[in-house]
């Protein structure tokens, strides 16, 4: 009897053992199961990414945003001629002032503060009442506030005018992408959403009905649309900057 009590007991335990193996592999095999699916999944989701990169524009979609190109190149050649005008413009202010200023006996053309209490030289330096005094600068004279001022709008049109001129290259380089005829719609996308964003207020404003600032265009939207007749591509317009005047 004690020995068939051992052999039961010893039978029980090895079938809690096996029971127990059993639901480590069946816990491990839903485990394996799980992960294989997250695999599967992250696979999918690269390759339905990969495929939506990899679309082909149509030639009709390209045909679309070389008009929209072209626009950009109108737009450009327009900021570079109104950026010239104001060029002109506060550089004929300048030169008058330039003219009616006080001469040092070195040959600076200095200007009073409207204060009366200081006195800057055209380069921006100041000139200590060792030098001259502020009194013997008649009053009448361009102040040193008119001149800075028409100094400071010089410097922001020709910042203008470079960042025109960026802009402009990036376009001939965009002009230049597509004309093989085979570039993705992604890629399309992001040309466009580029040559937004670093697109200058001057060139903007000459851009009749174009998004404001900060929003993404439906370029999708745009090509499926009847596309308009392309206007001729203008020349680049690079009339050389008037040479600033030293400031510093």
């Amino acid at each position: 009897m004690v020995q068939l009590g051992e052999h039961f007991a010893s039978e029980g335990r090895s079938r809690h053992s096996e029971w127990l193996r059993q639901q480590r592999w069946f816990i491990k095999a839903q485990q394996d199961h799980k992960r294989r699916e997250e695999v599967l999944e992250r696979q999918e989701d690269s390759l339905s990414a990969l495929g939506s990169e990899a679309i082909i524009a149509t030639q009709m979609q390209i045909d679309a945003f070389e008009v929209r190109l072209n626009s950009y190149d109108e737009a450009t050649v327009l900021a570079l001629m109104e950026n010239q005008e104001l060029l002109d413009a506060v550089n004929d202010r300048i030169n008058a002032m330039l003219a009616r200023a006080y001469v040092m006996e070195d040959g600076r053309r200095v200007f009073r503060t409207e204060d009366g209490t200081q006195v800057f030289d055209e380069f921006g330096g100041e000139v200590g009442e060792a030098e001259l005094h502020p009194d013997q600068i008649d009053p009448s004279l361009p102040s040193w506030e008119a001149f800075s001022s028409e100094i400071g709008q010089l410097q922001e049109l020709q910042a203008e005018r470079t960042d025109i001129l960026d802009f402009q290259e990036r376009v001939d380089a965009a002009h230049e992408q597509i004309a093989g005829g085979e570039i993705s719609e992604a890629d399309l996308d992001a040309l466009d959403a580029d040559l937004l964003a670093m697109m200058p207020p001057a060139v903007r404003s000459h851009i009749p009905d174009l998004e404001p600032q900060g929003t993404v265009p439906d370029l999708m939207a745009q090509f499926r649309a009847p596309s308009a007749v392309p206007s001729d591509h203008m020349q680049n317009a690079e009339a050389s900057a008037p040479a600033p005047i030293p400031f510093n």
